[in-house]
């Protein structure tokens, strides 16, 4: 029985003051032949058999929260029979917005509170309508799609029959898994059907070493280098401000093209840098100019799978950190992505001691970064496909998706429906105008990049 760590205690936070539907990950594995659905239902078994992760229950008890994990059972799947494709994502995008139920357990003098402290800033009235409205249309949804009463799962798997095909969907609850996590479990099961090898580890592993980092040394020197970061600027980052009066989010995606995507990789290689530092080059030049600041934070998101045994390990590694960002308009491109980089890198360095910042219980920045270069190797003739949750709190990420080795970067925003639809045309081109005027000419300085085209 271990205690969750710092990310998890997030997640289940979440989840348990009733916003289950954002923490959710989910998406489809499309097999382009036929398979029985005996071999299905084995290949789902086994993965379950060998993640212990995914048959993680939590004990609330004397005020903490503790996870374990369930025997392995066999179990049958429910299969499900689509006519296209198609269908099968239609059907996908309303699954993915139905919350899981975790399966908690209470024991001893259980006094574990979820609720905001007093001295938090209360919901507004508005809010509060939006999310019973919500609550009640989501009622109804679960009603239509059969799923009033699932067992406890912090993960489903629901085979997939289509005419010329089959394959799976995958919905896991974050407190348990990453964008790593769903890749891998596709990975997993389409390598088992393929009766190829497969390894895993326990998460227990993993948390075990989390225990001996929270009690030493390196723990204490991550921790003053954090809260030194935040010293420095004691004010907050947002870049949205204005409160949020709903949960509902949407996602943009972008895809550049072939050319675009070839040139930041030749730059990277050239100049001995990554795609993430380039990337994050553009997103600093636009919270620079929505803002009128060059001193600003944002959170960036660690995957934390540094070694063989952490990437074939399921569960939720990843974990986010303040990054003190401090630009100079008269630098270049060039001295930019140097100084982003080892910003960034000094995070990454040190951010497993993230401190509190002490002068307000308010998240720091709104904006996090993350980069995903999970790929899916065991079969390259199958589709996997994510679906959103189309809910979020007052946050926004800005996702790369590294799929260069099939010629594109793809790009996502998740936001709340606060912000303006203007503003997120405006991120998407601002990012790659300035990557692509910076590679052009990255002697270019940092203020001329911020004009736009004529």
């Amino acid at each position: 029985m271990y205690e969750l760590h710092d990310s998890q205690k997030f997640m289940y936070y979440v989840d348990r003051i009733g916003f289950g539907q954002v923490v959710l990950l989910c998406g489809s594995i499309v097999i382009p032949r036929k398979i029985k659905i005996d071999e299905l239902q084995n290949a789902a078994n086994e993965v379950f058999r060998i993640n212990d992760g995914l048959r993680t229950y939590f004990i609330e008890k004397d005020g903490n929260v503790y996870q374990d994990y369930k025997l392995f059972e066999k179990k049958q799947f429910e299969v499900k029979h689509f006519n296209s494709k198609e269908e099968l994502d239609d059907w996908g995008k309303v699954y993915a917005t139905i919350p899981l139920n975790l399966d908690i357990r209470k024991e001893g003098s259980n006094n574990t509170s979820f609720q905001k402290d007093s001295e938090d800033e209360k919901p507004s009235l508005e809010l509060v309508k939006n999310v019973i409205i919500h609550n009640t249309k989501m009622f109804f949804t679960k009603l239509r799609m059969n799923m009033l009463n699932r067992e406890p799962a912090c993960c489903e798997i629901i085979l997939v029959d289509l005419p010329e095909g089959c394959g799976a969907i995958v919905k896991m609850h974050h407190v348990v898994s990453d964008a790593w996590t769903m890749m891998l479990v596709a990975n997993q099961f389409l390598s088992i059907l393929q009766g190829k090898p497969v390894e895993s580890f326990d998460y227990t592993e993993f948390m075990e070493s989390e225990k001996k980092y929270d009690s030493s040394e390196r723990h204490k020197r991550d921790a003053v280098y954090m809260q030194s970061e935040l010293d420095k600027l004691p004010q907050a980052t947002w870049v949205w401000p204005e409160p949020y009066k709903s949960l509902e989010g949407r996602r943009k995606t972008v895809e550049l093209d072939r050319e675009t995507t070839e040139s930041i990789l030749n730059y990277c290689k050239e100049h001995n840098t990554t795609p993430y530092n380039v990337f994050l080059v553009g997103i600093c030049a636009f919270m620079n100019r929505k803002m009128n600041r060059d001193m600003f934070y944002l959170g960036s998101v660690a995957l934390n799978r540094a070694n063989y045994r952490e990437k074939n390990t399921t569960g939720l590694f990843v974990s986010s950190f303040p990054v003190l960002m401090e630009l100079d308009q008269n630098d270049s491109f060039y001295e930019t992505l140097i100084k982003v980089g080892q910003k960034s890198m000094n995070g990454f360095r040190h951010q497993k001691g993230v401190a509190k910042n002490r002068n307000s219980k308010k998240m720091l920045y709104d904006v996090w970064v993350s980069y995903q270069n999970a790929t899916l190797e065991a079969d390259p003739s199958a589709i996997c496909t994510q679906y959103y949750c189309n809910y979020t709190i007052d946050t926004t990420i800005f996702s790369v998706e590294d799929r260069s080795s099939n010629g594109q970067f793809k790009l996502h925003f998740d936001y709340n429906l606060k912000i303006p639809e203007a503003d997120v045309d405006d991120l998407f081109a601002t990012v790659i105008r300035t990557i692509k005027k910076g590679i052009k000419d990255d002697a270019t300085k940092l203020k001329d990049i911020h004009i736009k085209e004529v």
